[in-house]
């Protein structure tokens, strides 16, 4: 694959979640740049620009959506030479782990007109002041949607036959690591997100990351069991010295949702609908639920679904209202840089790699 998508955040039922630190390892790269400078200086474009360049001399390059708007880019890596780029603004401010030897900053802010900003100070402090609103009533309702689908789960809990789950959990260890195989080292997890609730609504980067690789299924709506039986597998898979990559939930960002092995050119899927020509192999949980009794909950059920999706949509609405007025921030600073500065900077950097 010479590129790869994904989220390093997720707008969450807590706030926002990171796994930045997970990504971004300044000990397994040779450098580490990290993109200071306020909304609309160009670190977005900046790094956008750079993966093209990569990409045309053929490298690999991933790319890390933003959660908050996802046409921006929190940051890429380019794995054959070991660097990586991240915005290291807020909300998920990064500073050097290891400044001079790994990390280094490239500060676009220095490129900002601080007089002419100076002109519009208030509008810029009203206008934060709105955006933080609109975050915090869209994490009160991504908070209310992951009360609602917690109460589903417990209804799906019921009727679930903990020694049968127990009896498959066993079995997919069996059938993906022989009991004869083992390493004397430990595995090492990269934690991300695949998936994300957006200003530009859901996005999903899971499907591609299906190429050229072996789909497994954990199918069930409950997801708590899915979690579960994909965190059993994680653990397994570390144990026995596999590197791994975990795709977490948009919502819940403690629950597993996709599970990558690279070295076994795998893919793990958590799923609600079976019906996919391409799994390899299936694991459903609705074989050791007992339906009947599920049947005389299915109404509660629905609308418990319906209340979620409707919570769902307000939070994308304040989410879309938040980006709006990132965009009336942009202009103020857009119209204060010094984008040949910007430019210089670029050369110079990426003179260094071509």
């Amino acid at each position: 694959m010479k590129e790869k998508h994904f989220f390093a955040g997720s707008n969450a039922s807590k706030g926002l979640s990171s796994y930045f630190e997970s990504i971004l390892n300044p000990e397994k790269l040779n450098r580490l740049y990290i993109l200071k400078g306020g909304p609309g200086v160009g670190k977005s474009s900046f790094m956008k620009k750079f993966a093209d360049k990569m990409k045309a001399k053929n490298y690999s390059v991933d790319y890390i959506h933003c959660a908050g708007d996802n046409d921006s880019i929190d940051g890429i890596i380019v794995h054959e030479l070991k660097i990586a780029f991240v915005d290291g603004t807020a909300p998920h401010t990064i500073d050097p782990i290891l400044p001079g030897t790994a990390d280094e900053i490239i500060n676009l802010g220095e490129f900002l007109d601080g007089e002419q900003l100076q002109k519009h100070k208030y509008q810029i402090i009203q206008i934060n002041q709105t955006k933080s609103h609109y975050y915090k009533s869209a994490f009160k309702y991504f908070q209310a949607a992951a009360i609602i689908s917690e109460e589903i789960n417990s209804l799906y809990d019921q009727f679930i036959d903990n020694k049968k789950f127990n009896e498959m959990c066993n079995q997919v260890i069996n059938k993906l690591f022989p009991v004869y195989f083992w390493s004397d080292k430990k595995g090492k997890s990269v934690n991300m997100f695949s998936e994300a609730y957006t200003s530009d609504g859901f996005i999903s980067y899971t499907q591609p990351l299906y190429q050229d690789k072996k789909i497994w299924a954990v199918v069930g709506e409950n997801t708590n069991y899915t979690s579960s039986l994909l965190s059993i597998i994680a653990d397994e898979a570390v144990k026995r010295g596999y590197d791994i990559e975990c795709f977490y939930r948009p919502l819940a960002a403690e629950k597993l949702q996709h599970l990558c092995i690279p070295e076994m050119n795998l893919m793990i899927i958590s799923t609600e609908n079976p019906i996919h020509n391409g799994y390899e192999e299936i694991f459903d949980i609705h074989e050791f639920m007992d339906t009947d009794k599920l049947k005389a909950h299915i109404s509660e059920i629905e609308n418990n679904l319906y209340l979620h999706d409707l919570l769902i949509n307000k939070a994308l609405d304040k989410l879309y209202e938040a980006k709006k007025q990132h965009q009336l921030l942009e202009v103020f600073y857009i119209n204060s840089m010094d984008f040949d500065g910007v430019n210089r900077v670029f050369d110079n950097t990426i003179n260094k790699y071509i």
